[in-house]
């Protein structure tokens, strides 16, 4: 049995979180503003990383499963005279030529699929890297609560049957699973963070979040 993918309603997500640069991928956004000139956001939600690298003069494409995800970054590109190509699409099957990037931002989406998803989005991702391209990607942790091995669908992968993310597929990895996905790359770090207390919310959640170049 294979997940299927279902994107978010973003008309529904009104955090202000998602309007701003994740705290843990601005470290690298920083290093890539001044070395880089071209990237693609995968999963870009609500397009806060497409719209920080736009407005550093990056060449910015933007793609997620969400029809209205892209419709808002679209939208908020036009008010911002941002130029931002956005596109809908599957992670899975990226709707650009090889070496197409100089960077590749997937946060917090690859794993909303199964294994052999997370596959298939990782090769889609070395193939639109230019050589010596680099990647920031974050997987969930087998180490999160929500995590049984007995309810997966594969070993690896659970849909929870309610809540905000009720048909969302989540994979769940650990850093063996991480290394082999990434075997084509030189891992530059590789960090795996707990959560607490997250922007005066409490919060549990176990991540990796890793950067790595295609050499």
């Amino acid at each position: 049995m294979q997940a299927e993918h279902k994107g978010w309603d973003w008309t529904n997500v009104t955090s202000d979180s998602w309007l701003q640069i994740s705290e843990e991928f601005l470290p690298v956004a920083l290093q890539w503003k001044e070395k880089f000139h071209s990237i693609l956001d995968i999963g870009a939600g609500k397009g806060r990383h497409a719209f920080f690298f736009a407005d550093n003069g990056f060449r910015v494409s933007a793609v997620d499963f969400s029809p209205s995800s892209i419709e808002l970054i679209k939208q908020t590109a036009a008010e911002k005279n941002l130029a931002v190509d956005a596109k809908v699409c599957d992670m899975i099957q990226l709707p650009y030529e090889d070496e197409s990037f100089d960077c590749v931002v997937c946060f917090h989406t690859i794993y909303h699929s199964d294994y052999k998803g997370m596959q298939k989005a990782v090769s889609e991702i070395e193939r639109v890297l230019k050589r010596n391209g680099e990647a920031y990607i974050t997987f969930n942790s087998r180490e999160n609560v929500k995590f049984h091995k007995e309810e997966t669908l594969d070993g690896f992968t659970m849909i929870p049957a309610e809540g905000k993310e009720a048909g969302i597929p989540h994979c769940y990895v650990d850093e063996p699973d991480i290394r082999e996905l990434l075997g084509k790359f030189r891992i530059i770090s590789l960090n795996k963070i707990q959560n607490y207390i997250r922007k005066e919310k409490h919060v549990t959640g176990i991540h990796y979040f890793v950067h790595v170049r295609l050499e």
